[in-house]
C-alpha cells in the first residue's frame, strides 16, 4: 500500500515573509548642492509607522517602529528597504512617514535631520504607503533638498 501526500511546504500560493519599497532619490541642485563631507556622516532612507516626534531614529528602529536602508545611500540614486513580516507586524502595514535622513554629526543617536520626504505635494506633505505581506513597491521616489530641507517632524 502506497500513501502519497503533501504537507504544503512547496505551496505556490504562499506569500514571501517580507515586503519591499524602493525608488529613486532625486537631489535638488544635483551633486553640487550636497553639504560639506564633514557634515554628511550618513544618509539613509527610513520608513516610519508613525510620524517621528524626536530625532532618535535609532530608538524607532530598535523599537520596531521604523525600517531603514541597510547601507548608506550617499553615492546612489536608488534605494530599497526590505520589511520583514513577523508575527507582530500588522498586515496590512501602514507607513506614515518615509524620509531621507542625514546624520550631520558624530552622535548616531541624535545627530539626524530630514532632508527629503515621500510627499503628496510640493509642500512636503507626507504621503503614507500601505503594504501587505509579499508586496513590492518600486515607485516610492523621494526628492532631497539639502539647502531647503522639509519641516522637521521633531523638535
Amino acid at each position: 500500500m502506497w500513501v502519497i501526500g503533501c504537507d504544503g511546504g512547496l505551496d505556490p500560493t504562499a506569500l514571501p515573509p517580507d515586503a519591499q519599497i524602493s525608488g529613486s532619490l532625486i537631489v535638488r541642485g544635483g551633486p553640487a548642492s550636497y553639504p560639506p563631507r564633514d557634515s554628511l556622516f550618513d544618509l539613509r532612507v527610513v520608513a516610519f509607522r508613525t510620524i517621528p516626534r524626536d530625532s532618535s531614529i535609532i530608538a524607532a528602529v530598535l523599537g520596531g517602529q521604523a525600517y531603514f536602508t541597510a547601507m548608506s545611500v550617499l553615492d546612489s540614486s536608488r534605494y530599497t528597504i526590505t520589511i520583514p513580516f513577523t508575527g507582530i507586524t500588522p498586515d496590512p502595514l501602514r507607513l506614515e512617514y518615509i524620509a531621507v535622513a542625514q546624520q550631520y554629526g558624530p552622535n548616531v543617536f541624535s545627530d539626524w535631520r530630514v532632508v527629503g520626504v515621500y510627499a503628496a505635494d510640493s509642500l512636503w506633505t507626507p504621503k503614507a504607503v500601505v503594504l501587505t505581506r509579499g508586496e513590492r513597491r518600486i515607485d516610492i521616489d523621494i526628492e532631497i533638498d539639502f539647502r531647503n530641507p522639509p519641516p522637521q517632524p521633531f523638535r
